[in-house]
């Protein structure tokens, strides 16, 4: 697996050379730069401050249909200590091929997948196929699990660490989606030395070694939409544990031209990794149901409510929610009580523009008090952010915000967050 990524971008870039009379190469940038700031209480009124800066470069390159795609970060403390080493994240970093004989599109290398049921990134490949006009596409893809931290080594055996998954969506039927898709992942889990007993009753140390963590589910998703009419279902089931993973049923009706009505339920199961730590407890499902309505007041003003019965294993909850919604502002007040606890929360958010775009500052503020049931004490927390972006010229702006907490947790917890974005696009 070592090979897959350098060979999927070597044969992307001999694909490049080869299309000698395509269109030049374009080259397509983001730079982004950011530091956050914060304190760290290790013990009663002891703490320490931290500065952390990430720098992300996402580049893609791309000549007629083949292309070229990265998305790497490097993040530390910008408090340097000797021992400590940067951490480096490749999101991705594939070749792509599209319209192969009109029908195809190849990727290879570390890839994002999103295909029904399954979703995330592997190092591999990634195969689509279109039939009858785009009314049928099929995907498949597979290769091995992207390690957790992102870097391009610790690659486990192939037999022990893979993903392999595919989707069939079909809309020949019109305004209609149907879509079954298939998904199998695994992932090679570290060994450890323990201490057991032998048959004396001794204490020895044995290593151990877990089984892998392993998901495998089959999905499918009937979605029809009509003007402001919509129908969704989807259906998961668990093969492992050989149970239903997820139901669920939503739908929009636009009962005049300014309101239109919503409900919506969901029944999950746990989506516990098959031999996890986890799947010895006996976890229980959860359902919600769910009706809203949304209005609009004025062209640019909309109002919101939303209201659910949410039901668990001997017990149940009520979570609501209502709101109004401006193009520069916002409104919202939320609640809840029962088994989830009571919560009532109530937010602002305004955001205005400022000299054509050119600088947009923002201010938020939330207050909230909760408990856990009627034998606790209600306990109350503010919070509030302020920022602004900068933006002098189209291709660069500045982003700075400040965010402010205080609870039974915290008096003052002050946070700061910059971040400098920079996009280009080059012709050769």
């Amino acid at each position: 697996m070592k090979k897959i990524i350098p060979l999927a971008l070597l044969l992307a870039i001999t694909a490049m050379a080869l299309h000698t009379s395509a269109p030049s190469q374009v080259i397509n940038g983001r730079l982004i730069g950011s530091v956050y700031t914060f304190e760290k209480f290790d013990t009663v009124n002891v703490s320490k401050k931290f500065v952390r800066g990430f720098q992300s470069v996402l580049l893609d390159v791309t000549q007629s249909d083949v292309s070229i795609h990265t998305h790497f970060q490097v993040a530390g403390m910008l408090q340097k200590k000797l021992d400590e080493k940067p951490d480096y994240r490749f999101y991705y970093l594939y070749g792509q091929w599209k319209n192969i004989f009109s029908t195809a599109d190849l990727s290879l290398g570390r890839l994002p997948y999103f295909a029904g049921v399954g979703n995330g990134t592997i190092d591999g490949g990634l195969l689509t196929l279109r039939f009858a006009e785009n009314k049928f596409k099929f995907t498949a893809y597979g290769g091995q699990t992207t390690p957790i931290e992102y870097e391009l080594k610790d690659w486990k055996k192939l037999k022990n660490n893979f993903t392999v998954g595919g989707q069939l969506v079909v809309s020949a039927i019109e305004n209609a989606r149907i879509g079954v898709s298939y998904m199998n992942r695994q992932r090679e889990r570290v060994g450890y030395w323990a201490a057991r007993e032998d048959s004396l009753l001794n204490p020895i140390q044995v290593y151990i070694v877990p089984d892998n963590a392993k998901e495998q589910y089959v999905s499918g998703d009937v979605s029809y939409n009509v003007g402001s009419e919509r129908l969704y279902v989807r259906y998961d089931y668990d093969l492992n544990y050989k149970k239903t993973q997820r139901e669920q049923l939503g739908v929009r009706l636009g009962v005049f031209d300014d309101l239109s009505i919503s409900a919506d339920f969901i029944h999950r199961e746990p989506r516990l990794l098959y031999n996890s730590f986890f799947s010895v407890f006996d976890l229980k499902a959860v359902s919600e149901f769910e009706l809203g309505a949304d209005y609009i007041l004025f062209p640019d003003v909309r109002a919101f409510v939303r209201g659910a019965y949410v039901k668990y294993s001997g017990d149940e909850s009520f979570r609501y929610t209502f709101g109004i919604v401006h193009r520069y502002a916002s409104f919202s007040y939320r609640g809840s009580n029962g088994y989830a606890g009571e919560l009532d929360n109530a937010s602002i958010q305004v955001t205005y523009p400022l000299f054509d775009n050119l600088f947009m500052p923002s201010v938020g503020l939330a207050y909230m008090t909760y408990r856990l049931d009627d034998a606790s004490k209600r306990e109350e927390g503010i919070a509030g952010t302020l920022g602004a972006t900068l933006r002098p010229m189209t291709q660069l702006s500045f982003d700075v915000q400040g965010q402010w907490l205080r609870n039974k947790i915290v008096q003052n917890d002050v946070r700061l967050f910059a971040k400098v974005n920079f996009w280009f696009t080059t012709q050769l």
